[in-house]
């Protein structure tokens, strides 16, 4: 009897053994993380037409992108987010998305998912974006979305667009699902960046606590340039000063 129970035991360890090897054979190739360009095989395609005005630029723009590494289950497996060389994109603000053209169509994740990323269109200098999540906003207004890199270094300044969606009121009381209710507005604000911390530029009052350290060197430079903090020019040609001091 206790022979018996002996080999019942082997038996059993040997063919959980067999089960689990031939698992691990078949099972791995299905689930073993995409990486490259097929990890876009499992996101949703986009087949709805959005409003121009949603766009940060309608424009599709060559770009390199750079995710938050991790691993995160599709439609077609798990996928390895790490990043992306050479691939066109754009941005959708409505929503925080980004969508991407594949040969599969165009494939739409969370902008969330991204750190950073640059953007070119033809004949047209790189644009770099990084997340707003990289930053600290005591204001908490900033919920998603990325700034656009005017100047970088040791102080940065930062471009945020967002959207403000307006509907008219129907005076008949009745709902009318119409696109000409909806008034979709963009609106660009500009920050300041020292370390972790953005802060929103304003005027030149916010620009001189910005550059305290250097206020009379930046000043004096303002004045002998005859230079107009309101010009977006201008402010890079600042900024750009400031951060050679």
């Amino acid at each position: 009897m206790k022979t018996l129970n002996y080999w019942l035991i082997i038996s059993t360890i040997f063919f959980n053994y067999h089960v689990l090897a031939q698992q691990g054979i078949t099972g791995n190739s299905r689930n073993t993380p995409l990486t490259g360009p097929k990890i876009l095989s499992g996101f949703e395609t986009q087949t709805a037409e959005l409003p121009d005005a949603s766009y940060l630029d309608t424009e599709w723009a060559l770009a390199k992108v750079k995710f938050y590494p991790r691993i995160i289950g599709t439609l077609k497996g798990t996928v390895k987010l790490d990043s992306l060389d050479d691939i066109q994109m754009r941005v959708v603000l409505q929503g925080n998305d980004v969508e991407f053209k594949t040969s599969e169509g165009i494939k739409v994740l969370s902008g969330s998912l991204i750190q950073q990323f640059s953007a070119q269109k033809a004949n047209q200098p790189i644009k770099n974006y990084i997340s707003v999540f990289e930053f600290l906003d005591e204001t908490e207004k900033l919920k998603s979305g990325f700034f656009e890199i005017l100047a970088n270094g040791k102080l940065k300044l930062l471009e945020y667009t967002r959207i403000i969606i307006n509907k008219s009121d129907n005076p008949s009381g009745f709902h009318v699902a119409s696109n000409k209710d909806t008034k979709i507005i963009k609106e660009k604000l500009l920050y300041f960046a020292r370390g972790k911390e953005v802060i929103i530029l304003n005027s030149k009052k916010d620009l001189y606590v910005a550059m305290g350290d250097q206020k009379p060197a930046i000043e004096k430079f303002i004045k002998e340039n005859n230079l107009n903090t309101k010009s977006h020019s201008d402010l890079l040609k600042i900024f750009d000063y400031y951060n050679s001091l």
